[in-house]
């Protein structure tokens, strides 16, 4: 028997959009102003479909329910092998009438980030449901994110909105190059790196600071060996210098800098050759995680 043909419960316009505003407009009332955060693949290996340099250039403000109410989900905080892991899972409800206003991308992600200002932490994106409340009148109203706290890797953040770009400084790994001879001027943001073209890179990082006069390059975002005796190239600048035998490699690891005394107190720095620097991770059979520095 077909449905009652008086009652239309899948296309009538006028009931849709009523629904779809008081959607958007209760997400405003009991919501928080979110970031998100678009991510951008700089350099994508095809063979295993990974990126090897991400970033985060593009952030919007967008209001989302927290659907938690009661706390976060997932794991929680534990201790593992590996140390102290944060496995905190949130589910955000968004507009999609209001997405579609405020975001030039068609729809969220998965590996996008969310930035929560008032808790000044960064969830990333893990999957987007966009059937939830079944086709209630015959149309979707809201996406739902399932989210889990970011575990930051080298990421490079450039949004221009400090709170966030800060996130890189909280936790990551530098190198300060001394270069021999060579042309140009490397300039900070742009990625530079060893090999015979940039697709074909040994090894990849981003200019953190340049010094002309002593010549120490200070990269971050690193991917691969920077090795001596090998040419270091800037893909914007097209700077060109020398990584002989003799420079320094100098890596420092950055945890945290918020130490009591203003300090970087849980900062450690490995210097000298690459040599040098394994022999922090020693992986022979007697003492695999060596501290001989």
């Amino acid at each position: 028997m077909a449905t009652n043909q008086y009652f239309n419960t899948t296309s009538f316009a006028p009931e849709q959009l009523l629904t779809e505003n008081l959607v958007a407009e209760s997400i405003q009332i009991h919501g928080q102003d979110m970031y998100y955060l678009k991510r951008t693949d700089v350099n994508e290996d095809t063979v295993f479909n990974e990126s090897t340099i991400t970033e985060f250039n593009d952030a919007f403000s967008i209001e989302m329910y927290i659907e938690d109410a009661d706390g976060f989900q997932g794991e929680g905080d534990f201790l593992s092998k590996f140390g102290l892991e944060i496995r905190d899972q949130l589910n955000l409800i968004v507009s999609i009438k209001r997405w579609e206003e405020e975001s030039t991308i068609v729809y969220p992600q998965e590996g996008d980030l969310v930035y929560w200002p008032l808790q000044d932490k960064t969830y990333e994106i893990k999957f987007v449901e966009d059937e939830v409340a079944f086709w209630q009148l015959g149309k979707r109203y809201v996406y739902r994110l399932s989210t889990e706290s970011f575990e930051f890797s080298s990421e490079k953040f450039n949004t221009g909105i400090d709170e966030i770009d800060d996130i890189q400084q909280h936790t990551f790994v530098t190198v300060d190059l001394t270069l021999g001879t060579g042309t140009g001027e490397f300039t900070v943001g742009e990625i530079v790196y060893q090999g015979a073209n940039f697709d074909s890179a040994t090894a990849t990082g981003t200019v953190e600071t340049w010094n002309s006069g002593t010549k120490v390059l200070k990269l971050s975002n690193l991917t691969g060996s920077f090795a001596q005796n090998t040419n270091t190239i800037g893909r914007d600048s097209g700077a060109n210098y020398l990584l002989g035998a003799t420079q320094q490699i100098v890596y420092t690891e950055n945890k945290t800098t918020d130490t009591t005394d203003g300090t970087s107190g849980q900062d450690t720095v490995f210097t000298g050759s690459s040599t040098n620097v394994e022999k922090v991770i020693d992986f022979t059979v007697g003492n695999p995680f060596s501290e001989d520095y």
